[in-house]
């Protein structure tokens, strides 16, 4: 049967809930926490260039109620390790009211660009970043704002422009 939808006019999908048919299968509680949709989701942002001095800030709101898994940042640039001049990497759960301060990243060399400890940045590729080790940390709220801090030691040699760091969710 041809579409008989008039041209612009807007229809509403319809809502997917326990119990909906589809096709001839039933769509209930233990098929959608098993789907990859409910299980988990990725976001990202990019910042701005970071600066070869002081802090470079960027900020996500969180888009539902979970656990963080995992962090990936990619720059443009390389940048060499430097026990010296260095980047820290570091996110802040600011919570709902911009007053919280819980570390979601482990306060290690190992989200440094220190020569010791850490790891130069190749352009264009992807670093995991290390995660707290305090699980209840890794939790956050739909709503919750967090703030991406690349802060440089010393002087870097280069900036790293186009800064994109993924968020990988998993439901609680």
């Amino acid at each position: 049967m041809p579409n008989t939808k008039p041209i612009g006019v807007a229809y509403a999908d319809p809502e997917l809930v326990a119990g909906t048919t589809i096709t001839g299968a039933v769509i209930d509680a233990t098929s959608c926490t098993a789907s990859n949709i409910v299980q988990g989701a990725s976001s990202q942002v990019q910042g701005a260039t970071i600066a070869t001095t002081g802090n470079s800030d960027a900020y996500v709101v969180v888009p539902f109620t979970g656990v963080l898994s995992a962090v990936i940042f990619s720059g443009v640039d390389a940048l060499a390790a430097n026990d010296t001049n260095y980047i820290t990497f570091s996110i802040t759960d600011l919570g709902q009211a911009g007053s919280d301060s819980i570390a979601l990243l482990a306060a290690t060399d190992a989200n440094t660009t220190k020569a010791t400890g850490g790891t130069a940045l190749t352009a264009n590729a992807r670093r995991n970043l290390t995660l707290t080790g305090t699980t209840a940390s890794l939790a956050v709220t739909r709503g919750d704002r967090l703030r991406i801090r690349a802060a440089a030691t010393g002087t870097l040699a280069n900036t790293v422009t186009f800064p994109v760091y993924t968020f990988v969710w998993a439901t609680a």
